[in-house]
């Protein structure tokens, strides 16, 4: 991390017997600390915000938040099924609204971090591809066993590809989506 020193040279003692005193000041360019509760805070205040960037850790809380979320809620309405179906159709429920929710600030987060690592958002297009053929193809088309097994596996991969993406650290110079 850059760290800029000043050293103060105001003094009324002579020339012989001051001494500089160096305070250290963050670059401007130095990462903030990002906490979970912090990222969790961005993830949504910045709900619509593809253009920015995001540090890895805004991202992996963020994910971390968005992981516990899902499977918590999931969980919960797997184990409260046996004991009443009512509470957990409710929590399934919440489950659903929790991941529409998400799906924009995900995306939104995922769009930052790929601009701080020096990538394009453009990627994930790619994804938005894979969605739409599991979503919309198998309604309207009915497409070979061997078909939907290579859009799969090429589903799986490109979501490796993204993972390593998200890995990346920062780049700092000459990166066009820094402010």
């Amino acid at each position: 991390m850059p760290i800029k020193k000043q050293i103060s040279k105001k003094s009324n003692k002579p020339a012989s017997r001051r001494v500089a005193a160096v305070r250290v000041v963050r670059a401007d360019d130095a990462p903030r600390r990002v906490g979970f509760g912090r990222a969790v805070s961005n993830f949504f205040k910045k709900y619509f915000q593809f253009n920015g960037v995001a540090t890895r850790a805004e991202y992996w809380w963020a994910m971390l938040f968005v992981i516990i979320g899902v499977v918590g809620l999931l969980l919960a309405a797997w184990f409260l099924q046996p004991v009443n179906l009512l509470v957990a159709g409710f929590v399934a429920m919440m489950w659903i609204l929790f991941c529409v929710v998400i799906i924009v600030p995900t995306w939104a987060v995922m769009a930052r971090r790929l601009h701080d690592g020096g990538f394009t958002a453009k990627l994930l297009y790619v994804n938005l591809v894979f969605w739409a053929y599991s979503v919309l193809v198998p309604h309207f088309v009915s497409v070979s066993p061997r078909v939907a097994s290579v859009v799969g596996w090429l589903d799986i991969m490109w979501g490796i590809v993204m993972l390593i993406l998200a890995l990346f650290p920062s780049k700092r110079q000459n990166n066009p989506y820094r402010d």
